[in-house]
């Protein structure tokens, strides 16, 4: 197995390894949801209604969310404007790219570093009917934007490196050339 292949595996796995965080975490919100209207609407006069699943599905939606930018970050299924890539030549959209990637390093960077201090410092915190234990304390609401960003450095860093390495399979990209295939 060649250097080359081996990271193109290690790529994929943890490419589908996100992916399926994602989906889990996805299902799980609508499971928790679907019990909430269930018990809320139909079950309520016989058991009542279950007042931690109004919680744990916001939880839940924060955790989808970063997650999910991660995933639309790896896919570069971001929001982008593309415009300037169809107006400048192959050297300026290269320039571009590689700009996108050390700007997004660094949003991201000190989106981490602003979540880090707010979990240290929610640690007791309650999020209303859940538990008073992680992780289901108000931190926990912060780990999602340090996961999450650390996964898009990632994607990032491996977008910087294929500006680097491979400038004309970026610009193609960039372009919308159809060639590309964003999942090899």
């Amino acid at each position: 197995m060649t250097e080359n292949s081996a990271v193109s595996a290690i790529t994929r796995n943890f490419d589908r390894g996100v992916r399926v965080l994602a989906l889990a975490l996805y299902a799980l919100m609508i499971l928790v949801v679907g019990l909430q209207i269930l018990t809320r609407w139909v079950l309520a006069p016989v058991i009542g209604s279950l007042p931690w699943t109004v919680n744990l599905s916001q939880m839940l939606l924060v955790y989808v969310t970063f997650i999910g930018a991660a995933v639309a970050s790896g896919k570069h299924e971001h929001i982008s404007l593309d415009l300037l890539s169809s107006r400048l030549s192959d050297e300026k959209v290269r320039y571009l790219a590689g700009l996108r990637s050390v700007m997004t390093i660094g949003f991201v960077s000190v989106l981490i570093a602003g979540a880090y201090p707010l979990y240290q410092q929610n640690k007791g915190s309650v999020i209303g009917a859940l538990p008073a234990h992680p992780p289901f304390t108000q931190a926990w609401l912060y780990v999602p934007a340090v996961v999450g960003g650390a996964i898009i450095v990632i994607y990032a860093i491996r977008d910087l490196w294929e500006v680097i390495t491979d400038p004309a399979t970026v610009v193609a990209e960039l372009r919308g050339d159809e060639t590309y295939d964003t999942d090899s």
